[in-house]
């Protein structure tokens, strides 16, 4: 069988692509740092019959990303895929973020990244074979109004994605970056609702996406062989000229 490391895999779109790997019939590590979540979805996969181990890890350490790894591949021989759901959100202009929130939101979705990213690499290159999806956002391509951290850490993980393809897919590893626009998940909770309302309006197919369907477009990311440095936009068509 092969193996599957997913990061932020306790709720939203993480979780949704923790579940669905495991029905596909991988072997399953998820990583975050809320042990109750982990625990409860571990619980849904193992119901269906699905093979998943769970470990507490705050990717912004990199002690503790090397654990999640050695541990993955103490439990299930190797890791295949690798995709990077961990993410966190803040609200607000430049002006209106400390330094506090800055570091927050740059440790956990872009030093997170990295490191994981690393971490796994470690791994994969003298076997000559993976696959990293890295989640991002269409802020991190076109950016957004009122949330300029956030933007700066997606971006800042879409050229990551970039540079990494370009330095290792001659190595036989495939590094993708996927990048969905406003996806319904406990995060998406902590935006004003009238503002949440706004987002939802000028967004072209009027609605958010679900995190089912994010986890059905990183599935196909990991798995498309001639897809390296791609940078795959869900976004229900913001970029093609919406307001969000």
């Amino acid at each position: 069988m092969a193996g599957a490391i997913i990061t932020g895999g306790n709720s939203g779109i993480g979780r949704a692509t923790a579940i669905l790997f495991a029905q596909k019939g991988y072997q399953v590590t998820i990583a975050a740092r809320r042990l109750e979540a982990l625990i409860k979805v571990q619980q849904e996969i193992k119901e269906f019959g699905g093979d998943c181990s769970i470990i507490p890890t705050n990717v912004s350490i990199a002690a503790e990303v090397e654990k999640l790894m050695e541990n993955a591949i103490s439990q299930w021989g190797t890791i295949d895929v690798v995709i990077n759901a961990a993410g966190v959100l803040h609200s607000g202009t430049i002006l209106d973020t400390d330094e506090a929130a800055w570091d927050r939101i740059i440790d956990i979705n872009l030093k997170g990244t990295f490191l994981v990213n690393q971490a796994a690499l470690r791994h994969m290159l003298p076997r000559k074979s993976g696959s990293i999806v890295n989640v991002a956002s269409d802020l991190g391509v076109t950016g957004g109004r009122n949330i300029a951290a956030y933007c700066a850490s997606k971006g800042g993980v879409v050229l990551l994605t970039k540079a990494m393809a370009l330095d290792h897919s001659h190595e036989g590893v495939r590094v993708n970056v996927l990048c969905p626009g406003v996806v319904i998940t406990p995060m998406i909770a902590e935006v004003d609702e009238a503002e949440r309302a706004q987002w939802e309006s000028v967004v072209p197919l009027k609605r958010f996406a679900t995190a089912q369907e994010v986890a059905e477009a990183a599935y196909f990311l990991a798995h498309a062989q001639y897809a390296t440095g791609s940078c795959l936009l869900l976004d229900g068509g913001n970029t093609a000229g919406g307001a969000v």
